[in-house]
């Protein structure tokens, strides 16, 4: 027999764009429901993907610091990872965020089941457990934040033994002698970093002829010069032909037609090529809801073409990051709890969590090519700043681009350790329509890293040949 409730809103998925939007229904006072098919909320980025994976890139990078720092002979002796000791600490820090967010949850008076829900009609879900029980659950409004699922290669099962994902590469099942990465997006550089640095032979596989294909070239190339190393490799311009479990390895075959060999032996593979909307299960067919390309389609206020149903985040397209699926919730609540918002972002900040870091923000110069803007593209090195040097870092790199003709901040990236907290200013700055001016009139602290946006502002301006 099944129970029956009656909601406000229900929302589908407890990842950062589902709570978030369900902590903002609650600031107006609409009965809320979480359904989530996780016994614990906070969905991919905080189990398994951001969160975790940040917990280790953090190791990681105390890790390069102390071999740096060795290689002057500051430090002495060998440093060792306790693996088994690092994943237990990983956990424990994913644990304590959950529980903190649940508490988090509760507070805000938002109701939570956990199942696996989907939809009977328009206005109703039915949500099941794996004890069998079920819920009916009537609502006004629905938000679908379902967030995505790894793609697979060409039907190859991931296996947990050999040929992994990225939810079973950072759970740390073991540190292979021979790691292929097949992928060179975000996630496969981030999963690199980490197990290059704990002692595995990494290489990445990719099928364009560059990584990060939505950023430039020239700057994707400067991040692969820095991290490739004797044990860390990129082929690029590559495709894999076959994948075959062979005498305990994972043997696979490439086309590529610079490479003289064509067969490879890994003790592990991640396979890491994109992902793709966790819909499947909804029955969104039944009610008639429009997808192209297996995303939900939706309007700026996050409406699909059913008026009172909604989908954020990873479901309704690129980019895929958490960010952007939290400022989706906020609109589709706001405008559910009856506010002309739209979302209008100009920016979306694209971080790279590798060491050293590469982030992005508005415009790329492909991009502003492609809109005929005219544009002027300045980089300062930060072998002239004074943070970098000093604290080794002075490979790194700021990047701006100008509209010439107004003098405004349309696009800026930032290479080098710590940029992740560095590229906030270029994104308010972006969409607040600054002028080169207006950065270069504000004082920046000294020394740090961010005053190299100042500084690299101040090279556009004399380029220019603005008196300020």
């Amino acid at each position: 027999m099944s129970n029956k409730i009656s909601v406000d809103v229900v929302i589908l998925g407890a990842g950062p764009g589902g709570y978030s939007a369900a902590i903002r229904c609650s600031h107006f006072n609409l009965k809320t429901l979480l359904v989530d098919k996780y016994h614990s909320v906070g969905g991919t980025c905080l189990h398994f993907g951001c969160i975790p994976s940040k917990a280790l890139l953090n190791i990681i990078k105390s890790v390069k610091e102390f071999d740096k720092f060795n290689k002057y002979g500051i430090f002495s002796g060998n440093l060792e990872v306790n693996i088994e000791q690092l994943r237990f600490w990983k956990n424990n820090l994913v644990n304590k965020l959950s529980n903190n967010l649940l508490n988090t949850i509760k507070i805000n008076n938002i109701n939570i089941i956990y199942g696996v829900g989907r939809f009977i009609n328009s206005n109703t879900l039915i949500v099941e457990n794996k004890q069998s029980d079920e819920v009916l659950v009537n609502f006004k409004h629905a938000i679908i934040a379902t967030g995505s699922i790894p793609n697979n290669l060409f039907d190859v099962e991931f296996d947990n033994k050999y040929i992994w994902n990225s939810t079973t590469a950072l759970d740390l099942p073991c540190i292979p002698n021979r790691l292929l990465i097949v992928g060179g997006g975000v996630i496969g550089l981030e999963l690199a970093n980490i197990y290059n640095t704990l002692g595995s032979k990494v290489d990445i596989i990719e099928i364009s002829d560059q990584l990060i294909s939505s950023l430039d070239k020239d700057i994707t190339d400067k991040l692969m010069y820095q991290i490739e190393n004797n044990t860390l490799s990129f082929k690029l311009n590559t495709k894999i032909s076959s994948i075959k479990i062979n005498n305990s390895q994972v043997m696979i075959k490439i086309d590529n037609e610079e490479l003289n060999n064509n067969t490879y032996y890994y003790d592990n593979i991640i396979v890491v090529v994109g992902r793709r909307p966790n819909i499947d299960y909804l029955c969104l067919e039944k009610i008639g809801i429009e997808t192209k390309n297996n995303y939900i389609i939706v309007n700026n206020q996050m409406r699909t073409n059913i008026n009172h149903i909604y989908a954020i985040g990873d479901v309704i397209g690129a980019p895929m990051l958490a960010h952007k699926s939290i400022h989706n919730g906020y609109i589709a609540a706001e405008v559910i709890a009856g506010k002309k918002h739209f979302f209008d972002q100009k920016v979306i900040p694209l971080i790279i969590y590798t060491n050293p870091e590469l982030c992005w923000t508005g415009c790329t110069i492909k991009q502003a090519k492609y809109l005929n803007i005219d544009f002027e593209v300045v980089d300062f090195n930060w072998s002239n700043l004074g943070k970098a040097v000093v604290t080794n870092n002075h490979t790194g790199l700021t990047r701006l681009i100008f509209n010439k003709y107004n003098n405004h901040l349309i696009g800026g990236g930032v290479l080098g350790i710590n940029s992740s907290e560095i590229i906030g200013e270029l994104s308010i700055a972006i969409e607040m329509a600054c002028e080169a001016e207006d950065i270069i009139l504000t004082s920046h602290a000294h020394p740090t890293l961010y005053e190299s946006i100042q500084l690299a502002t101040e090279m556009y301006m004399i380029k220019k040949g603005i008196n300020y």
